[in-house]
């Protein structure tokens, strides 16, 4: 049976009819879903400027359902207004959602509250934030952060430093942690050894030296020294510290030491 050529013209004109009903279709979906997404931004917008501190606490946290790849001022605008916000609380929700949309001024926001917000448990929350972008022009935030009286403070600072790359911590970084591996609260110390990412001598001699000063029932400290150790070429006192936590009591120090003695013998066969 043949078909004309008629009729096959008409059959691609069909399709192509079709096509184009289909894409048309898909953009006035897309401009009606952008209309409704830029309408909720600003009805949370609205939200936060008329209402009491619990209304804005809320607009912020549901306005950043709204980013979108493009059109975020009003995102950006209630975020900015709300890291100065007269309540604490509003303030933390702004802390918690600026690093979901990218903005330099909202940055330079972040890393104000991070290095002196007038409440503790908001400078918290801003270097918390901080932390998750890794941005090397933080580290003096940090730094500042170590001096604080709070010990949640230098501890929160003490991980932010050590999330940076090794490019920004090698050049001046390392006696900031050095300095925090000192410090009189343990967790920050424990912190401290738990994050710790790469090899340096005078990092090594600090971490020998809470090794050598643990007590053998601190188990969260040993554990988190031994951690920290993993890695290094072990000096012959050290070698011998380790090789008799070996014997004990407690299974995960024993599991982490024959990881680090292992880790160091290969270190030894790699250098012969």
């Amino acid at each position: 049976m043949r078909i004309s050529g008629r009729r096959i013209v008409n059959a691609q004109l069909t399709v192509l009819s079709c096509v184009a009903a289909a894409l048309l279709a898909g953009c006035g979906l897309h401009h009606k879903a952008e209309a409704v997404r830029i309408q909720n931004q600003r009805s949370w917008a609205n939200k936060y400027a008329m209402g009491n501190w619990m209304d804005r606490r809320k607009a912020v946290r549901e306005i950043v359902r709204y980013i979108g790849p493009q059109k975020n001022d009003l995102i950006i605008g209630t975020l900015k207004v709300a890291s100065i916000d007269p309540h604490p609380a509003v303030r933390i929700e702004a802390m918690k959602r600026i690093p979901l949309i990218k903005s330099d001024e909202l940055s330079v926001l972040l890393k104000k509250a991070a290095a002196g917000d007038r409440d503790g448990n908001v400078r918290w929350y801003a270097l918390q934030s901080l932390r998750l972008t890794r941005d090397p022009a933080s580290a003096d935030v940090y730094v500042r952060g170590l001096a604080s009286g709070d010990w949640l403070i230098r501890e929160e600072s003490i991980r932010g430093i050590l999330e940076l790359d090794e490019a920004v911590i090698r050049p001046r970084l390392i006696p900031h942690i050095i300095r925090a591996l000192g410090d009189p609260r343990t967790s920050v110390v424990i912190s401290t050894l738990n994050g710790l990412k790469i090899r340096d001598d005078a990092l090594y001699r600090a971490i020998t030296g809470k090794l050598f000063a643990a007590s053998e029932h601190d188990y969260s400290m040993l554990e988190a020294v031994l951690t920290a150790l993993e890695g290094y070429s072990l000096d012959p006192k050290t070698k011998e510290k380790v090789i008799n936590l070996l014997l004990h009591n407690n299974y995960r120090i024993r599991v982490l030491s024959l990881r680090v003695l292992k880790k160091d013998r290969g270190n030894k066969k790699a250098g012969e």
